[in-house]
Order: structure tokens, then sequence, then C-alpha cells
């Protein structure tokens, strides 16, 4: 800090870096100010306060110089001689210093002199009324060339801009192509057609038309309507300068200034139309967000508008009118809490391709995207491990066009409609229950993950639905909590609600909620792999395939020294579900599964699966891991020819083949299980358990892979038309396909010479295997059981 004083001469005199107080003293002084916050003196006489930033324009600061006793041209075009004697002038120098982006606010008795967009020194004028600040000019009419304030590059003052007297009533502007300051009344003014006219309002209540040119019209304080005109116009509302009230908490400050309810209108043309609050700082270098509060009116119109109410807590209305408009009511994403825009505001993009944004409010929005393809967003934002902002009800309607809708890191609930068109819809990571509607085309609707970091999955909590509506579309809710409605509609969609063995950090993360996933009709796929809840899965017309299994998982890791490993991971659905394949050939997966699960195909040729599997270690056949399904399961396959299996699993499963030439296999399938192939051909598997082996109507064929493998009934075995189909590797030698010879058959209670294989016992009905013919070597094994008394032959047998 330094006091610097001058002479009673024609002083320069230079500021320090800290605050300091300069005085010039008498005569005509020069007064450069540095960083701090200064207090000027110029004393009396034509003194020049210089404030020059160069080109550096980001090397400015915050700091706010005050005037105490600065000379203004004052009112009127012909200043007195005495008048005149003591006007002083603002130097300002540097990019972007300009008449066009001076900002003047009369606040008290004190003239506040900023520059929009430029984070400059504020310099207030102490005592001083706006309507004594002005640059006179000859070549417009004055008695002489003076002004207050050069502008950048500028050498001598110009008539650059214009200032209202206190009690001026004028109805238009002094000049074309002018920046004109209005006063404290409510003004009703105009500028010029063809004409690039700057008016800035003060206090009024103002009505501005800026007339044909691409004019800038600030509102200032107080309710006004700015109307553009045609061109490409830059309209901004502004806000008050009465703080209301102030919050703090860890992350930021929060000021909330009182509002005006104002009306902006672009016209035709490009505009900009602005009614926002926005970051600031304060002089000592404190952060501070500043909220406006007024509900606010912007009208684009015809053209690529850009229309903002940013840092608003008032309920405002945007319009976009034609042509690719750009609407925002949004909050930065630093924000630590529900203090972003709060109001309830609605946007209407209008014909073209939109961008609508709502970002971080706690407002119940509505946002309408309109024809064209838009881009609609009313997200949060995840603040360390927790979701903040977007708490609002909002809804989002896309209307015709390929729209994206997102809503991701949101906490309220949400309707989204993308409308007719191939729109994309988005929640991912939402804590809200949403309904989503894709409408007509080929949609996307996510509602599944956000952006992780290591160790931590963002999942939607929420209990969603989400509409395809006609055409192809996609869904997506893995990894989802949440009780969830997927339709599909009409199209070849795909719907998927699963979790998955995610990465290193996370492992294998199952999607936990209870999900309904319909299909419709069209060649559907679903998918709820990986699941810990109960689903329904209705595939519905077309040929589908339904999905509810875990996983086995192999990937190689690298130890760098030579000694890598590979590494078999089993990742188990552990929920209860139904699968229905509707009308169609529809494939039903339930694999690797540890819940009870019904799977129905009903008509068409189906397949329906809950196995799992054998891996053979290093290649080596019979020397492997078993990877098994562990619940009991329900296959129905309905009408037509279907395929069901429950191989390599271990629990009681009934398979019910229905009508059609059905193949039932439990192959190494460790449970008790009941096969019944219904109405036609069957060929039917058991397993390794004690199976319960059904043909049902038709000629069935019931096979055998081994005689170790359980003892399986056949409780309508016809040895008039049935067979019984064996394997030739697992039943050991002197087995030759196609047929059994008829000395390897034989009817009684044991083998009477060494060639004879099968024994069957007609008093009880059991069915034997004798390797060797002979009771001193092998002993004969039961794998079979059949009704006593049948006119069973060597030709009843097949060998495979």
């Amino acid at each position: 800090m330094a006091d610097i004083i001058g002479t009673n001469g024609n002083d320069t005199l230079l500021g320090t870096d800290s605050a300091d107080t300069i005085k010039g003293l008498a005569g005509n002084d020069s007064i450069t100010a540095k960083q701090g916050n200064d207090t000027l003196i110029g004393g009396s006489g034509k003194d020049r306060f210089v404030y020059d930033f160069g080109n550096d324009i980001y090397l400015l600061n915050l700091d706010i110089d005050t005037i105490t006793d600065f000379g203004g041209v004052g009112k009127g075009t012909n200043p007195t001689t005495a008048v005149t004697a003591e006007v002083d002038t603002l130097k300002f120098q540097g990019a972007g210093f300009t008449a066009e982006n001076m900002l003047l606010i009369q606040n008290g008795s004190n003239l506040e002199i900023t520059f929009n967009g430029i984070n400059s020194t504020k310099v207030i004028l102490q005592n001083f009324a706006l309507e004594n600040l002005d640059n006179l000019s000859k070549s417009t009419g004055a008695t002489v060339d003076l002004g207050n304030i050069e502008f950048d590059k500028q050498t001598t003052v110009s008539d650059s801009f214009d200032v209202f007297n206190a009690n001026s009533t004028q109805s238009t502007i002094f000049n074309k192509n002018t920046a004109t300051f209005l006063n404290d009344l409510d003004n009703n003014v105009s500028g010029f057609d063809n004409s690039n006219d700057v008016i800035n309002g003060q206090g009024g209540d103002d009505i501005i038309d800026g007339k044909s040119g691409n004019d800038l019209l600030r509102g200032g304080v107080g309710n006004d309507t700015l109307i553009g005109g045609v061109g490409n116009d830059t309209l901004s509302a502004g806000g008050g300068n009465k703080l209301l009230s102030s919050i703090h908490d860890m992350s930021a400050d929060y000021k909330y200034f009182e509002g005006d309810n104002n009306l902006l209108s672009g016209g035709d043309g490009n505009d900009s139309l602005t009614a926002s609050g926005q970051p600031q700082q304060s002089s000592a270098g404190a952060s501070y967000l500043a909220f406006v509060l007024g509900n606010n009116t912007l009208k684009g119109g015809a053209g690529d508008d850009t229309l903002r109410t940013d840092y608003s807590t008032g309920n405002n209305l945007l319009y976009g009118g034609n042509g690719n408009d750009s609407l925002t009511a949004s909050t930065d994403n630093y924000v630590s809490g529900p203090i972003g825009g709060s109001g309830n505001n609605t946007l209407n993009g209008g014909a073209g391709n939109d961008t609508l944004k709502i970002d971080n409010s706690t407002g119940d929005n509505l946002l309408n995207g309109g024809d064209g393809n838009d881009s609609l967003t009313a997200s949060g934002f995840r603040y360390f491990d927790n979701i903040v902002g977007a708490s609002g009800k909002n809804t989002l309607n896309g209307g015709a066009g390929a729209d994206y809708l997102d809503a991701t890191y949101s906490t309220g609930n949400y309707l989204l409609d993308g409308g007719v068109g191939s729109d994309t819809l988005d929640v991912s990571a939402s804590q809200g229950d949403n309904l989503l509607n894709g409408g007509d085309g080929n949609d996307y609707i996510n509602a599944l993950i956000g952006s992780p970091r290591p160790g931590i999955i963002d999942r939607s909590l929420g209990d969603n639905t989400l509409n395809g509506g006609a055409g192809n579309d996609t869904f997506n809710i893995n990894y989802s909590k949440g009780d969830n409605l997927l339709n599909g509609g009409d199209g070849n969609d795909s719907l998927s609600g699963s979790g998955s063995y995610y990465d290193v950090y996370v492992g294998f993360v199952a999607a936990s909620g209870n999900n309904t996933l319909n299909g419709g009709a069209g060649e559907d796929t679903l998918n709820v792999n990986y699941s810990a809840g109960n689903n329904l899965l209705n595939g519905g017309d077309g040929n589908d395939s339904l999905s509810g299994s875990g996983s086995l998982e192999d990937y190689e890791i690298y130890n760098g020294s030579g000694s890598d490993s590979d590494v078999h991971e089993f990742f188990v659905a552990s929920g209860k579900n139904t699968l229905n394949g509707g009308t169609g050939d529809d494939t039903l997966n339930i694999d690797y599964s540890s819940g009870n699960n019904l799977l129905s195909g009903d008509d068409g040729n189906d397949t329906l699966s809950a196995s799992g599997y054998k891996y053979d270690k290093q290649g080596e056949s019979g020397k492997g891991v078993y990877y098994r399904t562990l619940g009991n399961n329900t296959l129905n396959g309905g009408a037509g020819a279907d395929n069901l299996i429950v191989d390599y699993s271990t629990g009681t499963n009934l398979l019910l083949g229905g009508d059609g030439n059905d193949t039932l296999s439990a192959y190494s399938a460790l449970g008790n299980n009941t096969l019944n192939g219904g109405s036609g051909n069957d060929i039917i598997t058991g397993g390794n358990g004690n199976d319960i082996l059904i043909g049902g109507d038709g000629a069935d064929t019931f096979a055998f892979n081994s005689y170790n493998g359980g003892i399986d009934s056949l409780y309508d075995f016809n040895a008039t038309n049935e067979l019984i189909q064996v394997s030739a590797t697992g039943f050991g030698v002197n087995l030759a396909t196609p047929s059994l010879n008829q000395s390897q058959f034989t009817i009684g209670t044991s083998a009477i010479t060494n060639a004879q294989r099968f024994i069957y016992d007609n008093v009880t009905g059991g069915l034997f295997f004798d390797l060797d013919g002979s009771a001193s070597g092998f002993t004969q094994v039961k794998f079979a059981q059949l009704s006593a008394g049948l006119s069973l032959t060597e030709n009843n047998f097949v060998v495979v």
C-alpha cells in the first residue's frame, strides 16, 4: 500500500500492485492505476485516468478502483467554460474495451463502470450521476469535441456513446450505430432501421425495440421487454443488483439477487437472448454464484438463436422458433448440492435442429424439441459419491426427428418421449422412477450405469418404464437396481437388463431389480444375464431370443515372468425368472443359473436351455471341471419341434415337450429330472440321476449315453414302435452302429452267454447292462426301469 501525491503541476503518477491512494492535486494530471483496490483523487484540472491492459486480457484482475472527484461533461451538448475546464477522461486500453462492451450501473449516488465479457477492474465514480457522463463531437452536433472516455485504440475522444438525461422521455435514441444508455425511467424507446444499435436499459421497466439491424439490447434492472427485430441480435435482460440473501457451504458462496420479469423477443435473424445470473468473483478474490429470481420469457423467432436463463430461480419460458436454436437454463457442475436453478422452466425448440439444456435444475421443467433432430438434456452430476442436481419432475419431448434425450445422473422422476424418428433416450445412473417412450422409429433407450471410476459403479436405482414403440429399438437397463418395465413394441427390438463381470476393480456386478421385458411383435432379443432379480421376459410374436444366464469367463493373467496362468470364473444368475417365447421359433436360455426358472416356448420350433458346461483342462477330454446350473427349472416347449436342454444341471427339472417332434436332454445332469415328450416322435435323453422319461403320444426314442448314469424310469415305452438308443462309446466294447445283434440281447434275470450285453427282466421290467456277459467278471448294472411284460427284442435298440 502506498500514498502517492503529485504537485500542483501537470503530473504523471503511476500506482503499484498494492492498494494505493493517489492524489493528483491541481493541474492536468495523468494517473495510471495498477493492481489493488485503489483510491484515486484527481484534484482540480483536466485529469486523465489510465487503464492500460494491452492484449493480456487473461491477466486482468477484479480490483475495484474508486475515483472520488471525477469531472463529467454534464447534460446537453454545449457545456460551460467552467465545466470544460474540469472535465476528466478515463482511458481504457486493451482488447474488448469498447463502447459496445461498456456497462454503466447507477448504484445509489455512485456510477459503476465495467466491461461485458472481460474480467477487468471495476471503476467507481463516487457521487457521480450517469447523465453527466458523455462524449461530445462537433461532427454530431455538439459545440465542442469533449468527452469522458477513450476506448481501445482511440487517441482522441469520439462520440461513440450517448446518455439519456435523468428526466428524458424521448422515444428514439440519438444516433445510429451508437451505444446508448437510458435512464431509470420506464422507457419506451426504439433504435433505427438498418442500424446496429446498442441500447442499455437501467432501472426502469423498459420497452426497447432495436428495429432492423444487428442490435445489442440490455434490459438492466426492471421488468423489461426487448425486441430485436430483423437481424442478428443479442438481447440480455440482466438481473437485479439488490442482494436478497446469501448462502455458504463447503464448496461455494451463493448469492440471490432480486430479479425481474423480462420479455425478450429476437425476431428474424440469428439472435442471442440472455436473462441469466453467472459465476462471480468479489474484490477479495472469493468466488460466488449470482442467481437471479425473475420469471422471464425469451422468444427467438426465425433464425438460429441462442436463449439463456442460466443461474435463474424463476419460472422461465423460452421459445426458439424456426431455426437451429440453443436454449439453456442450467448451472455448472461445481455446485455441491441442490442449489442450482430451481424454477419450473419451459423450453420449446420449435422447428429445426435444436439444443435444449436444463442441467442441474431442481425445478419441474418441460422441454419440447419440436420438429428436427434435437438434443434435450436435463442431467445432474456426480459429486464425490453422491448424485446431485436434476431433482425435479422433468418432461422431455423430442418431437419429430432423430432426437437425443439425456437425463443421466438425475434424481427426479422423468418422462422422456422421443416422438417420431430414431431417437436416443438416456437416464443412465438415474435414481428416479422414469418413463421413457421411444415412439416410432429405431430408438436406443438407455438406463444403465454412468461413467465409473475405479471400484465404483454408478447404477440406475429407480423403477423405470421404457416403451420402444414401432421400429427396431434398443433398450439398455444393465446394472440397474430398480424394478423396470421394458416394452419393445413392433419391430426387431433388443432389450437388455443385465449385469456383467465389469473390471478388475469391481468384479462381478449383478442387475438386482425385478424386471419385465416385453418384446412385442418382431424378432426380438431379451437379455437379463447376470441378474439377481426375479425377471419376466415375454418374446411375443416373432423368432425371439430370451436369455437370463450367468457365464463362464476365460482370461489369462500375465505375470511377466513367463508363468502366465489361465483363469476361469463362473458367474451365476441367481434370480427366479420366467421366460415366455410366444409365437415363433424362439431361443430361451437360462444357463449357469441358480434360480428356479420357468421357460415356455409356446408356438413354434423353440430351443429352451437351462444348462451348465464341462471345461476340459488343457484339452484333456474327461478330466474337466463342471460348471453346473443349480436351480429347479421347468421347460415347456409348447407346440412345434422343440429342443429342451438341462445338461450339466444339479436341480430337479421338469421338461415338457408338448406337441411336435421334440428333443429333450438332461445329459450329465445330476438331479432326478422328469422329461415328458408329449405328442410327437420325440428323442429323450436322461442324465446321471434317476430320471422319469415319458414319451407321450408318438414313436419316441429314449437315449442313454452310459450304463452308470442312474436308473431312469420309462413309464410308457411301447415295444411296438419305440426305440432305446445307446452309445457305443458310453457302454463299452463289442457294440457297433447302427443296431444291436440278436446275440447281444436276452430276456431273463441275467446274461447266459459271453456275448449278451442287455438283459430285460420281463417280470420286474428292469433293464440291465452286462459288460462281459459273465457273472464272475463284471456285475450287471440296472440302468432303466420299463413296464413288465413288454415284447422287447433287439430290434428296439439302436447304437450310435
